[in-house]
């Protein structure tokens, strides 16, 4: 008795670059294909090499959980057209794939009945993605993908946009600080590997006192001197390099206030 298909696909756009899509062991869940035309569906499913094309999107009904992959402007559309057809949409799922849309954008389809989630890639080396939505198909996609060799983090539903801030505050707030700090060692003199060696000798260190737990010490070298020398390089700098103390004074004030909080009980 052939294996029913557990996992549906509607997909635009550039399925390359898809890294759910690119799971070696998807394959085995993959059932019917659905793209613009039947043709589209064809290309993904010989580039997948997994799954079947399908011209409509009634033959999704076969499966019970459908990876939607489609560009953001697209989406509207595709919910539209998945309202207006004829499948039964209490019995499926329905897995916004690879967008930072909210799993809100998904409502239409909820309010017919189905069950809705999304889910991004997560950073890291092994391939990693977080889900959002309603329990039921985010266990569902969890099953699927882990059993596929993805590793897969659960967020509380409607909590995507904590997940969004956090992305921010570790991979690009800090990305200016970090230029700041290469500009400062360059202004000093250091130059070429040398450079390199100390930013990456600087960060690794915090990164790794704070995976430790160690948040207590924080300060650098405002721990290692007394306040009135850390008082004397602040004047040099605004002396000599005014926005570069500028900027050191508004993140160290941010920061003061921040773990002040902590300190008294609240989260940060």
């Amino acid at each position: 008795m052939k294996k029913q298909p557990q996992l549906g696909l509607i997909v635009e756009g550039n399925a390359i670059s898809s890294a759910v899509l690119r799971l070696p062991g998807l394959a085995a869940d993959l059932g019917p294909i659905k793209s613009s035309g039947l043709q589209g569906s064809r290309r993904v499913s010989n580039f997948l090499r997994a799954g079947y094309a399908v011209s409509n999107y009634e033959e999704l009904q076969s499966a019970k959980l459908i990876l939607v992959r489609v560009p953001d402007p697209v989406l509207p559309r595709v919910i539209e057209e998945l309202c207006a057809s004829e499948l039964t949409l209490p019995e499926l799922g329905f897995v916004l794939c690879e967008s930072w849309l909210l799993t809100e954008t998904l409502k239409p389809l909820k309010a017919r009945g189905a069950s809705v989630a999304s889910l991004v890639a997560a950073r890291g080396k092994r391939k990693s993605f977080v889900v959002e939505g309603e329990l039921t198909t985010v266990r569902q996609v969890r099953r699927i993908l882990e059993r596929a060799g993805a590793r897969t983090v659960e967020l509380r539903s409607g909590t995507k946009s904590l997940f969004f801030a956090a992305e921010l505050f570790a991979s690009a707030l800090p990305l200016p600080l970090l230029l700041a700090a290469q500009q400062a060692l360059r202004d000093s003199g250091v130059m070429g590997n040398r450079l390199w060696e100390l930013l990456e000798e600087m960060g690794r260190e915090m990164l790794d006192s704070f995976l430790r737990g160690a948040r207590g010490t924080w300060g650098g070298p405002l721990t290692q001197c007394s306040p009135e020398t850390a008082q004397a390089h602040l004047r040099n700098l605004a002396a000599d390099h005014p926005e570069l103390a500028g900027l050191l004074n508004e993140q160290l004030a941010w920061a003061r206030r921040r773990l002040s909080k902590r300190a008294r009980g609240h989260s940060v």
